[in-house]
């Protein structure tokens, strides 16, 4: 077996567009995985959120022993990560998520996501033109996403800012989010391009479409690195508009600054962003690609520099453009989608298969420059399925009397016996327990009866449809019953749910449950095992390398899905790891020889 694994992450990989796209010829690396690997369909946890499924990969473990929350990582010392260290094996976590522990371990983390208390992104990736009013304004009549009030499900990007147009030429501001700015000159050179001048002294000429290389600036008492394209230039009208790639700090963005300066040397500068939201309805949308193709290439050559010339056993990263274009494009082409249209749907097709296209030269790098000891595993934490109605939360738990809202949709607490946590993914209810909760108002001994109104309300809540009532939740468990879906332990919510397929969460400023305004698709609030035919919540694990079966296909209808933690027991097995018993997965068995 393999002493060395690529553990590729892709966020919302769909296991039905992976088959479909692979065999129509548009991945030809992802088919040689198919045809001399092996694959398995997963099932998500609940809240199918990458962060839970990618922290129980990476874990081995079910979400009651390894995940605490969004951005809040459990140290436990039966993980995966914990198993490797103490056996002398080491891991490299890069951009991923920063709710896994790596506490006391020798492990090397680079630019996690998620991570509040680092500083990554000195500016934001920004769009500057002479006439930012051009672009249309995205009308939004409800809240999707978790917590409601915060989270838009599409992706949306409004990162727009004015170019100012001077005597001789133009410029614009770059804002940091330290406070610092620093201005840019655009300077026209002839009827096609422009001279940018940079405040590092650096000047570039370009003409449209071209970007700049990589250069630095000074934003405060941080140094960055950007580059820009010149994405449409008219001297005639006076427009100009630029796009300035995200701005990331170079220094302090790992745990070991020697290996990060390697990275920078030997991959480049590092973006966790794109600008421009991927999404054939969005001006420069190409550009999308183009950024997340330069993120793909990057996170494909630090895993290539790491494993094969450095000291590590398991590198594990997220990619994330996949997930971006099912949000803005399959609620369009999916035939269950209330807003399918034939023949507008091979347009938005055309966008997810770009972004598989562009996975799969990534990969196709990795396969021809891996060293043969090494196993590749690319995998998805999710799928995606297309939204139909949104649902609010709070308000049938008020119309239930289980709790008490103020003016922007929020529980009162201490009029309130029930409420959730943003954290948790917005599937699992607490009981405002008394001498548990800070405000807590419900004696210990009606704790069981509230759990049963709860219930309760979840499983009485139907909504009518033109297709007839429908159930508005999927799936429902007391705490006390929640083992058989792997959540147990003292962050776990008193009762969990799941929403019914094409049910999300979400809020407006009148409806309980009502169908959504605009196009889109979701995956953390549906019930996982979600499935429409032309897509699913299920993710997808392809493994290559030596003693992986060739060609082999689980068929999940006949032998069930593997689970998440099922990834990290595998890897185990896979790393001659021993004393694994905190591990609670299966090993994968049908996929080797």
């Amino acid at each position: 077996m393999a002493k060395k694994l690529i553990l590729f992450g892709v966020d919302g990989l769909i296991p039905e567009l992976v088959y479909r796209f692979a065999q129509e010829g548009d991945l030809p690396n992802i088919r040689r995985m198919l045809s001399d690997g092996a694959s398995a369909e997963l099932v998500p946890f609940i809240s199918t959120w990458g962060d839970v499924n990618f922290v129980s990969m990476v874990s081995g473990q079910t979400p009651g022993m390894c995940w605490g929350g969004q951005r809040q990582p459990l140290a436990n010392d039966k993980s995966l990560l914990s198993i490797m260290d103490k056996q002398g094996s080491k891991c490299a976590l890069v951009h991923f998520p920063c709710s896994v522990s790596t506490e006391g371990t020798s492990h090397f983390v680079y630019a996690p996501f998620g991570d509040q208390t680092r500083l990554v992104e000195l500016i934001p990736g920004m769009i500057y033109s002479t006439n930012p009013e051009k672009w249309p304004r995205h009308e939004v009549k409800e809240n999707l996403g978790w917590p409601p009030q915060n989270t838009v499900a599409h992706h949306l990007k409004a990162n727009r800012d004015g170019i100012e147009i001077t005597n001789d030429g133009y410029a614009f501001w770059m804002h940091g989010v330290n406070g610092s700015s620093v201005q840019v000159y655009v300077d026209p050179v002839d009827d096609e391009s422009v001279k940018l001048r940079l405040p590092n002294n650096a000047s570039f000429i370009l003409a449209v479409g071209e970007w700049t290389p990589w250069t630095y600036i000074q934003l405060g008492e941080h140094v960055g690195s950007v580059r820009f394209k010149l994405l449409a230039y008219d001297p005639d009208q006076r427009a100009v508009d630029v796009l300035q790639s995200q701005t990331n700090v170079q220094e302090g963005i790992s745990n070991d600054p020697g290996l990060e300066q390697l990275l920078h040397q030997q991959c480049g500068p590092f973006i966790s962003k794109w600008t421009v939201t991927a999404s054939p309805d969005e001006p420069y949308h190409e550009t999308s690609f183009e950024e997340a193709e330069y993120q793909a290439t990057w996170l494909a050559d630090a895993a290539l520099n790491l494993l094969n010339d450095g000291d590590f056993q398991l590198f594990a990263t997220v990619f994330r453009l996949n997930d971006e274009t099912h949000h803005t494009c399959l609620g369009q082409c999916d035939p269950r989608s209330p807003f399918y249209d034939p023949e507008c749907a091979p347009r938005y097709e055309q966008v997810m298969r770009q972004s598989y296209q562009l996975l799969d030269r990534a990969i196709g790098k990795i396969l021809r420059e891996k060293s043969e000891d090494t196993t590749l595993l690319v995998v998805s934490d999710h799928g995606d399925a297309p939204n139909s109605y949104f649902c609010d939360i709070y308000r049938r738990l008020e119309d239930c009397n289980l709790t008490k809202l103020d003016q922007n949709g929020q529980p009162i607490l201490e009029h309130s016996k029930v409420y959730l946590k943003n954290e948790r993914g917005g599937l699992e209810v607490f009981v405002n327990l008394k001498g548990r909760e800070e405000q807590g108002i419900v004696p210990p001994e009606d704790y069981e009866s509230v759990q049963t109104e709860i219930f309760r309300a979840l499983t009485t809540w139907y909504h009518e449809t033109p297709e007839g009532p429908k159930n508005v939740v999927g799936l429902v468990l007391r705490k006390q019953d929640a083992g058989m879906i792997g959540y147990w332990g003292s962050h776990t919510g008193d009762v969990i749910f799941a929403y019914n397929q094409g049910f999300v969460w979400g809020t407006n400023q009148c409806d309980t449950v009502a169908a959504v305004s605009q196009p889109g698709a979701n995956h953390g609030p549906q019930i996982p095992t979600a499935s429409t035919g032309y897509s699913s919540n299920y993710g997808i694990a392809l493994w290559y390398g030596d003693g992986t079966r060739s060609g082999y296909v689980r068929d999940r209808l006949c032998y069930g899905a593997y689970a998440m933690n099922d990834v990290g027991t595998t890897i185990s097995k896979l790393l001659g790891l021993s004393q694994t018993l905190g591990l609670d997965g299966r090993f994968m068995q049908d996929l080797f020889i």
